[in-house]
């Protein structure tokens, strides 16, 4: 197995031992942890139902930035 070594401030240490199981390495915890986050985020994405106008406002002429490459197709989540 290859092994990183990492900098961390000693108060995050003392966090990161804090919530750290008996038997867990950093390396199971860093696991952990991130998969909570990953599961959180899943977990809210399409919660909200957005009205026309709540979406007009948050995408706006997003599709036709010219900066943008995106298609409404993209945005909507429909396959090319």
């Amino acid at each position: 197995m290859v092994s990183k070594n990492i900098s961390i401030t000693k108060d995050v240490y003392e966090k990161l031992v804090r919530v750290k199981k008996e038997n867990e390495s950093f390396s199971e915890l860093f696991i952990r942890l991130l998969s909570i986050q990953r599961t959180a985020l899943e977990n809210i994405f399409g919660t909200w139902n957005l009205t026309d106008e709540e979406m007009t406002d948050i995408w706006g002429d997003i599709v036709t930035q010219p900066s943008r490459k995106w298609t409404k197709q993209l945005l909507e989540g429909d396959k090319i």
